[in-house]
């Protein structure tokens, strides 16, 4: 089992309820109007290069020394499968790349947007 990272953008004033989206969304794949479209393909190149010391299984799967990850996409999400053996340093590269997208962190183990509006 692992720790779930979501991740999304919201259209401009809009504001919905952040664990429905991570259900229907992020683990459902549903399209949800509220949402922008994310840059899925430059994100993953992202990930590629800052994980690049990673053994690189394909696109979505990487093993580390310690840890390991998976990403699962939608054209509005992007979710990353983490084992509770990734460090910290690796978990904030993740949340660095995805604020790069204005993407804030979802962490649906506590229920928690890091938007500073939860």
């Amino acid at each position: 089992m692992g720790m779930h990272f979501a991740f999304w953008k919201y259209k401009k004033d809009v504001y919905l309820d952040n664990q429905e989206i991570y259900e229907k969304a992020c683990c459902d794949g549903q399209i949800i109007e509220g949402l922008e479209t994310l840059p899925v393909n430059e994100i993953i190149n992202k990930v590629s290069d800052v994980f690049s010391s990673w053994d690189k299984l394909d696109n979505y799967n990487y093993e580390g020394e310690i840890g390991a990850f998976t990403i699962c996409t939608t054209e509005q999400t992007v979710l990353f499968d983490c084992t509770y053996s990734m460090n910290y340093d690796d978990i904030n590269k993740i949340i660095e790349i995805m604020l790069e997208y204005d993407c804030p962190y979802y962490d649906p183990q506590i229920s928690t947007r890091f938007d500073g509006k939860d």
